[in-house]
């Protein structure tokens, strides 16, 4: 494994204002073994005008809009690479990302994910420093980590192509944590990761209207749904105490995001709060019973997913 091949793939749905820093960051690697590949999903702006532009350095793939991950399966089934990232057209990576993922990936050959560093930019352009992922430094399988916290965005990791082919990409059903469930079905499956030293992604806070309705916590019960039925899990009860524990964190997320802003004794806030116990309710049929046994306001805001 001198030179592998490394595929990045960029899903990409209405981004005319950010798929060029995507690309150039994608383009300026100091690695040269690439190949990029930018899937349209449908968009009705000026993005395939702006990648048209590049279609001399990039393959290009249009699409009916079929979801992001539809758009990164399209992707990564037409990659060639023995690896691959996914990079969301509104992040990008610094310069020299791609190269120190090589570089892990010949020290560790046998890992399955790799995951880099990572770094935010709030409205006005600044860059934050650079925050350490929470991936290990030596190859393991961490399911407690990968179940409890918060995984990274897609264009910290690099995945071992071979590795997502197996195992099928991404599920397209999942309007959210499609990542998640990739990244679950690895771990569940004894894959290995760790932490990639140099080299960052950049995660660009982007409106995104699933975050800001209750399909995000629908799509969170279908997760948990999925992970029970799981072969690895249904008889380890181990691993079902910690999904248990996921779940218990996914509802404390729903109640610090939406029910702790209704506790009060204004009549709209009384009517909002009867409103969304009844939408939440449809969604995830134990939520009732979560408020009275666990009494999420007395719980700690770290037990949020």
């Amino acid at each position: 494994m001198s030179d592998p091949l490394v595929s990045i793939v960029i899903p990409c749905y209405n981004r005319e204002r950010y798929i060029t820093d995507a690309l150039n960051s994608a383009l300026n690697q100091t690695y040269s073994n690439i190949e990029i590949i930018v899937v349209d999903d449908g968009s009705t702006d000026k993005t395939l005008e702006v990648l048209s532009g590049y279609a001399d350095k990039i393959q290009i793939i249009s699409q009916t809009n079929k979801g992001v991950s539809a758009a990164r399966n399209a992707g990564f089934y037409a990659s060639k690479g023995d690896y691959v990232v996914f990079l969301d057209s509104d992040d990008w990576m610094s310069d020299d990302l791609v190269e120190k993922h090589v570089q892990t990936a010949k020290i560790f050959p046998e890992v399955d994910i790799y995951c880099s560093d990572n770094r935010g930019i709030d409205g006005q352009g600044n860059l934050s420093e650079i925050a350490r992922t929470t991936y290990p430094d030596q190859p393991d399988t961490p399911l407690e980590l990968f179940l409890l916290k918060p995984p990274p965005f897609p264009a910290c990791e690099m995945y071992k192509a071979s590795t997502v082919r197996q195992l099928g990409c991404y599920d397209e059903s999942m309007k959210s944590f499609a990542d998640s469930v990739l990244r679950l079905n690895i771990i569940l499956a004894g894959g290995k990761v760790v932490r990639t030293q140099g080299g960052y992604a950049v995660y660009r806070p982007v409106a995104n209207s699933i975050t800001k309705t209750g399909k995000l916590h629908a799509s969170a019960i279908r997760l948990i749904k999925k992970l029970q039925k799981h072969p690895a899990v249904i008889d380890d009860p181990t691993k079902q105490e910690l999904i248990k524990n996921r779940l218990l964190r996914h509802r404390m997320r729903r109640w610090k995001n939406v029910f702790s802003y209704h506790l009060s004794f204004k009549p709209t806030s009384i009517l909002k709060l009867i409103y969304h116990l009844f939408t939440t309710s449809k969604m995830d049929p134990g939520y009732m019973v979560f408020i009275l046994r666990d009494q999420p306001w007395k719980r700690s805001a770290d037990e949020v997913f």
